[in-house]
């Protein structure tokens, strides 16, 4: 049985939600047979964080999923924590079935006695799994994520000591038995314990991403990455920073099976995750995004096309200092919004999902070298007493010209700035019929390069 996605009111349009129930980390991602399969933390009972299983979808582009059966079920003996998922091209397993090559899910298996990696595998493109059990322990509490790939002839997998801040390497020809290769870390980021790794090349370096929990400078979980180097046993770091500035964004990895690196990740906050208050599901993902480097910092663009013309479009347009709305045909609850602005010495606000009052939107401001979304002025902001008002960080404008790609949807807002060098991700809790989008600056000389908007909404 399958289920369309964009049925109900108020449903992300632009982004991934499963139907009904909780949803947290995105697991297993590859594409294979010409499909993206996205596997994720799920609750198939409630919307609330509790037995955990994988759920699953697929899509042929990255941005329509069509959500399928459960994948991996919790049972009494186990709860399915997240994972990867691989396909073993060359049967190493020895799980193929009748000529075919399986695909084979490493996971956390979650039990009263601990934390430990356990391995399934499917016959069948990956809609049908079988459990094999536990492949790796270490006798820990804390020992998770597992996150494989092919390297040099042999299997990687990666793993973290969550509380102790550390990547544990591991070296297999089978995917079965797993010998210890190297230990990294702590590094970076000074709290919070680490989740969700993932060790990929950008180009002629390696990348590890780390989810990290607490200990975001927004407050409560966040993203890093460290740019270094791999040589097939250890990871050599040379440079870290925040993956993305805003509150939402965290257990990011990216897709086996692509030549170049797209990442997907859950768009929340572990601070106030399961208050969110949507229904009758809870939990999204953000856009996948392409990665590349710009030296050593990491961009990061949509990797999804939009295969509709633009509903709005303007260029060399001056921002009056009362500011202007743009017309009906450029505004809606979910947008793209491509933005190249000369904002001069003036502060710059570009607000969406705006009502009929001033205050009644979420503000995209540009101000003296730094970039922010102010999500203060949605309809809800009094959930849950964590969820921060603002996020911000440093901005280059190059040659006079701040370039911003903004996705707006019905639960969110993602903003993409300076080519992706810098990344502001935020939930929001809005009411339907604020779709207004506005332009202002507070001094004179501002001036619109060019501004094309893209109505998103598929309803």
């Amino acid at each position: 049985m399958t289920t369309p996605l964009t049925d109900a009111t108020s449903r992300p349009q632009a982004h991934f939600a499963p139907a009904e129930n909780w949803m947290n980390d995105p697991n297993g991602l590859i594409h294979h047979d010409g499909l993206y399969h996205l596997y994720f933390q799920h609750n198939p009972e409630s919307a609330d964080w509790g037995n955990m299983s994988w759920g699953h979808a697929t899509s042929r582009d990255l941005r329509t999923w069509q959500e399928h059966a459960v994948a991996l079920w919790f049972d009494d003996d186990e709860q399915i924590f997240s994972g990867s998922v691989v396909f073993d091209a060359t049967n190493s397993s020895g799980f193929g079935v009748d000529g075919r090559a399986p695909l084979i899910a490493l996971y956390t298996s979650a039990t009263d006695h601990g934390q430990a990696q356990a391995l399934a595998h499917s016959a069948d493109g990956g809609y049908t799994w079988t459990k094999h059990g536990v492949v790796l322990d270490r006798g820990t509490a804390d020992f998770r994520d597992p996150k494989v790939f092919r390297h040099g002839g042999e299997w990687i997998l990666v793993a973290v000591e969550a509380l102790d801040r550390q990547v544990h390497l591991f070296r297999s020809d089978d995917l079965l038995a797993w010998q210890p290769l190297s230990v990294f870390g702590p590094f970076g980021a000074p709290e919070g314990m680490w989740e969700c790794p993932d060790l990929f090349p950008v180009e002629n370096r390696w990348v590890l991403a780390l989810s990290v929990n607490p200990g975001h400078p927004g407050g409560g979980s966040g993203m890093q990455y460290i740019v270094g180097d791999f040589d097939g046993e250890a990871f050599t770091p040379s440079r870290w920073d925040w993956l993305d500035h805003g509150h939402d964004y965290y257990a990011g990895v990216t897709f086996s099976g692509l030549e170049e690196p797209v990442m997907l990740a859950w768009l929340s906050n572990w601070s106030y995750a399961r208050e969110v208050p949507t229904h009758p599901w809870r939990g999204s993902m953000a856009l996948p995004r392409r990665l590349s480097l710009r030296e050593d910092v990491l961009l990061q663009r949509p990797a999804v096309e939009v295969d509709r013309p633009a509903s709005f479009s303007c260029e060399s347009t001056p921002i009056p200092a009362s500011g202007f709305e743009l017309p009906r045909e450029a505004q809606g609850s979910a947008l793209r919004i491509e933005l190249a602005i000369r904002p001069a010495e003036a502060v710059v606000e570009l607000h969406v999902r705006a009502g009929a009052e001033p205050g009644d939107s979420i503000v995209v401001r540009y101000a003296e070298g730094v970039l922010s979304v102010d999500r203060s002025g949605a309809s809800n902001t009094s959930f849950s007493a964590d969820y921060g008002l603002a996020s911000s960080a440093p901005v280059q404008v190059r040659d006079g010209v701040l370039d911003l790609d903004v996705w707006v949807d019905s639960t969110s807002v993602e903003v993409f700035a300076d080519g992706g060098a810098v990344t502001i991700s935020e939930q929001i809790v809005t009411a339907d019929e604020r779709v207004g989008v506005r332009i202002g600056a507070n001094l004179p000389g501002a001036t619109i390069d060019s501004l094309v908007v893209t109505d998103l909404d598929r309803r």
